[in-house]
């Protein structure tokens, strides 16, 4: 299996020839906020089987950038999403309710999860639901919760099968009193990928947008200091943006 970064939380991964690209977002700019860190992986290098979108959000959803792909990939997102996304792509939309699965053509796996997140457009009232995924295939994993606080629950989605590989946020946490019932901080997401008891683990959520109120090299410097004092160099890859590493 491959993953790369290509950045905040777009990852391409690629199992066993199956390349799945999580929230992508392409654009230079989020309403007002720009990008930090040029992407590095151009959209049109990319053929997706399959697109997960974990919410609404404009960081996670982006719109202009799911056009750059065919529309016959199908694009998997939480219940509610579809008529939204309909008005603008002609993609299968496939809505995922926590806990159910959707299965692609190859036989991967996709199960939906619920976070401690919650997504939305711009009045808060509508797209509110927000999806964590599981992928599996053969003998691969992945788990990629999108955005999320820190919960217990989350370790309950492996249902002690092994994971392979677990794409955890560290970034978006201050102000502490507002971000925490929405985000992790980089010790929590070390937290839960040692009680996931997932054998590698990728920092997703940093570097990119600044979003929060932390600088935007916080996160990053935290993640390098828990890599050390917990000795997790091999099983925690930092990855720069476009950067990839194999499994």
């Amino acid at each position: 299996m491959e993953a790369t970064f290509i950045g905040h939380a777009t990852v391409l991964l690629n199992m066993s020839g199956t390349q799945i690209l999580t929230d992508p977002v392409f654009s230079e700019r989020i309403f007002f906020i720009r990008r930090r860190s040029p992407v590095k992986v151009l959209p049109e290098t990319i053929e997706p089987s399959a697109i997960l979108i974990s919410h609404a959000h404009y960081d996670h959803l982006d719109i202009p950038s799911l056009k750059y792909f065919r529309s016959t990939v199908p694009i998997l997102l939480p219940v509610g999403l579809a008529p939204l996304l309909s008005k603008f792509v002609r993609n299968p939309l496939i809505e995922i309710a926590h806990h159910s699965s959707y299965h692609l053509e190859d036989g991967t796996e996709i199960s939906a999860f619920p976070v401690k997140h919650v997504g939305f457009r711009i009045s808060g009232l509508r797209y509110r639901t927000c999806n964590g995924y599981l992928i599996r295939k053969k003998e691969e994993s992945v788990f990629f919760p999108g955005d999320s606080a820190y919960t217990p629950q989350l370790c309950e989605v492996a249902e002690g099968r092994p994971i392979d590989l677990a794409l955890l946020p560290i970034g978006c946490y201050e102000p502490k009193w507002f971000m925490k019932n929405r985000h992790m901080n980089p010790e929590e997401a070390v937290q839960l990928f040692e009680e996931l008891k997932a054998k590698v683990m990728i920092p997703i959520h940093w570097g990119t947008f600044p979003i929060s109120l932390e600088p935007i090299g916080a996160p990053l410097e935290w993640i390098l200091r828990l890599q050390a004092e917990k000795g997790l160099d091999d099983r925690l890859r930092i990855l720069k943006h476009g950067e990839s590493t194999t499994l």
